[in-house]
Order: structure tokens, then sequence, then C-alpha cells
């Protein structure tokens, strides 16, 4: 087996052979041990206005061994080439443990049972065999046709893997994934002033567990255009006022909202403390689950990394946990965290099967999976009849939430003046704020339009990434504080 080109683990019966190779340097020397090998590949290609095509290729492909001994962890990766770098790993792992035996206290996992199965994305078309380029120009030049916009970027993204898993206690596992993803971004200036839109999502675009014909939905010409046109219009629009409203906002706002005031808040490890001199911890604690009124009872927030499609569906996490679904918050009232194995024994919490790693290299930690509010009833255009006279905001321009995830500060790339439920005119530089409890417990009523989008998320330390999602739907917010406090 080589480490060069692409495809060394596509055979499971390869990535098995390895995994016993790791399993069998330390059997009978470790209390437990898993073994992750991950090869993956990464194209980007980004068109941007008086540029070259940027395109890049990456390709990956190593080893990460994690071992339990005397309740201390040991942990070593290494780029793989044959199974002497499997064996190598694991050996490296669990001398690491013992030397460590001793300086923390000492970790104690659940009852383990044995998890073993098959998962592969539904792809339609692979986006590895297109030829995109054309599209890309042709999206570059419809953002760019006003002669406003003074910068504009179109960008397309695949990337694939093979993950393969095993433990100690004899859990086996393959899973083959694939993503593909899409973004425009597009900066007018004139009028003294500088304006920016964005399509799918903000900053980073949006991506999917899906092939070529998620971008082919996305109708990136036809949105290109218009977001190159909205961009111009908010450079004479009002700036939007500074008071207290009542406002829906959009499917993309809210789903940032999840992840920054719900995901992390939620994050087991950062209730727990571990993750405090980096990214931060929570409002919430262990003994508010089950108890803590977090939101209105229209709120209920749901992990599933089981629906296909999402950014954040897998069907087993990088601790070998089988994906299930996991109430969150219901009606209002957080009942479950994101959690891995660690965290759940030392809190006595259910686990759900939110570890992640970015790849070979990382230990697993705790992310957010695929995470969404659930849908109410009705159109958005119905909700903004039920707001009556208000705001409507979306797609997120700047956020900013403390590390505690419980005072925040939100602005969006656009709005519009709503009176008498419906939508007048263009509104540019909208933001709001609050406390995450205060503006979940105002919300009155969530429509029917759920909306799905892909994030990278970083977190830990050494950082690494991870690809997760979060589904919105519109949501209709009273007493909300806007514009500069």
């Amino acid at each position: 087996m080589s480490a060069h080109g692409w495809g060394a683990l596509a055979d499971d019966g390869i990535g098995s052979a390895l995994v016993e190779a790791a399993l069998d340097a330390v059997d009978g020397r470790a209390e437990y041990a898993d073994v992750r090998l991950v090869e993956a590949e990464e194209l980007r290609v980004y068109r941007q206005l008086g540029a070259d095509v940027d395109e890049r290729v990456e390709h990956s492909l190593g080893i990460g061994v994690r071992v339990l001994v005397d309740g201390v962890w040991g942990f070593a990766a290494l780029p793989l080439v044959d199974s002497v770098d499997a064996a190598t790993a694991a050996r490296r792992a669990h001398a690491l443990a013992v030397a460590a035996r001793g300086t923390s206290k000492p970790v104690r996992l659940p009852e383990l049972g044995v998890h073993s199965g098959r998962y592969e994305t539904t792809v339609g078309q692979d986006p590895f065999a297109v030829g995109e380029q054309a599209l890309l120009a042709e999206a570059l030049d419809a953002a760019c046709a006003p002669r406003e916009v003074v910068s504009a970027q179109v960008g397309f993204n695949a990337k694939r893997q093979y993950r393969h898993f095993g433990n100690s206690v004899g859990s086996r596992q393959h899973q083959h994934f694939l993503e593909t993803g899409v973004l425009v971004l597009v900066m007018a200036a004139g009028h003294g002033d500088v304006q920016r839109r964005s399509y799918p999502n903000s900053f980073h675009g949006d991506t999917a567990a899906a092939g070529w014909e998620f971008v082919v939905e996305r109708d990136l010409v036809g949105n290109a255009a218009r977001v190159g046109e909205e961009a111009v219009a908010l450079l004479t629009a009002p700036v939007a006022p500074s008071s207290t409203a009542d406002v829906v906002l959009g499917s993309q706002q809210m789903s940032l909202q999840i992840h920054e005031s719900t995901g992390h808040a939620l994050e087991l490890d950062r209730i727990l403390g571990d993750e405090v001199n980096f990214a931060g911890s929570s409002f919430i604690g262990v003994d508010d689950v089950g108890s803590l009124r977090y939101g209105s009872p229209a709120v209920t927030i749901t992990s599933d990394p089981t629906v296909l499609g999402t950014r954040g569906s897998f069907a087993f996490d990088d601790e070998g946990t089988p994906a299930r679904r996991s109430t969150l918050v219901d009606a209002g009232i957080v009942r479950n965290t994101l959690s891995t194995l660690d965290s759940s024994a030392r809190a006595g919490l259910p686990l759900t099967g939110a570890a992640r790693s970015d790849g070979w290299a990382y230990t697993p930690v705790c992310f957010a999976t695929h995470v969404y509010l659930e849908p109410g009833t009705g159109t958005l255009d119905e909700l903004c009849d039920r707001l009556g006279d208000g705001y409507y905001a979306e797609d997120n321009r700047s956020w900013s939430i403390d590390e505690r995830r419980l005072d925040f500060q939100f602005g969006t790339e656009v709005a519009y003046e709503v009176r008498g439920g419906k939508r007048g005119r263009l509104l540019k530089n909208f933001s709001y704020g609050g406390s995450t409890p205060r503006f979940w417990g105002s919300v009155e009523a969530v429509a029917d339009d759920l909306r799905i989008f892909g994030y990278p998320c970083g977190k830990g330390e050494p950082k690494q990434w991870s690809f997760l999602s979060h589904g919105a739907p519109s949501t209709l917010v009273r007493g909300l504080r806007i514009g500069v406090a």
C-alpha cells in the first residue's frame, strides 16, 4: 500500500487489516484501545474578480490510535504507508499512556457495546468528475454585472473520505463520506459605503453530504446575479434603527443562532470546563439538564445525525458510538447534551454520540452533529402576517458571543421593514442582541420552511476543524433589542 495517490483505503478489507494490526500491537496491555484510519482528498476551486483561477487539491492518509492505561489516555498518529505504521502508532500510544500514569484524574468510560457496520454517502453525480470552471466563470460574470461591484468570489469544494474504525471491545466500522459545497460572495462600494451579500450561506458557503447535484440545485448563476444586485441596492438603503422590536429572523440567520447559542452551549465538554482556557464554557450546568427553562414552548431543538444528506450525518461518531436522534431542548426545557464517551461518564448523563475529529491526526472532541430547530406550521408570509409591524432579517454579516454562550450580538446582511404583515423597504446594517435564555424565551412561533446549512467549526487544543450542519425555519421573536445598545 502506498500513501501516494487517492484510494488506498477504498477497500474495506485493507482498512480492516490495518485496524487489526494496530489493535494486535497493544492487545492485553490496555483497558481500552481504538483505532481510526482516515484517507481524505479535497478539491477547492475559486474564481475571483481580477484574479487567476485558484485550484487546490489536498490529500491526506494516516492513522490515529488511542490507548487507555490505568485511566490515562495515550494518543499517537502517523502518516500511513503500510501495516508497520499501524503497529508503530499503537505502540507509541501505549507508551505515552504508561508514561502519563498518575498525572491526571483517571478516565472512566461507560459500558461499551459492540457496534459494527458500513455507511456511505448517497451521491447522484461525483463532483470530482465534473468540469465546474465554466459554471463558476458564468456565475462570477453574473455577480459582477453591476458596475458598483468591486469584489466578488465564486467557489466550489468537494471532499471525499474513507474512515475505518475498530476498538478493543470488538466494534468494526467502515464509513465512506463525500461532501460538496459552493460559495458566492460579493462586495459593492459607492455613496460612501461598502456592503456585502453572500449565497447560499454567509462567509464560507454551504456544504452538504451530496454530489454535484447539490451545486446544480443552487442555481448559482441566478443567485449570483441576485446577490450582486442586492449588494448594490444596500448602498443607498436606509440604516436600520435602534430600538426594541418584533422580528422575524430568516432560516440562515437562525441556523447561526442555533450554532452559537445552542450547539456550543450544549457541548458537554464545555459544560464540564474542558474548553475554558480556549473556547470557553457554558452558562448551562450539569444539574440544569432536565429542568432548565432555555426557551419558550415553541422551541424544540434536536440532534439527529441519521438525517441523510446533511453535513452532520453519519452512522457512527469518531468513538464508534452509533448515530441516534436526541432531543436537546423539548418545548423550551433542556433535556440532553452533546456528549462523548468520557464526558457522559463523568457527568452521569446519557451518551449522545457527538465525538468528531479532524482526520487521523487528532483525538475526537465534542462537536455538534446535525442540530436543528424543529419546524412549526405555516409559511414565512403567514409568519410575517402574525408579526404585524416589525422587521424581517436574514443572512449573517457579523457575530459575537461571550465565552459562556450567554450574551451575544449579531448583524445581518439584509433586513426589511414589515408593516401590516407585508415586507416593505430594504434596510442595511441591521443588528440585534440579547442573552440566550431571553432570546429563546421570546420565540413566539416557528414557520415550516426548514432549511439546512453546512458549517465548519473549530475547537480544541491543538485546534481542529469539523463540519456539521444546522437546520432552521424562519422564527418570530418578540421584543428583541435591535441596533446599537
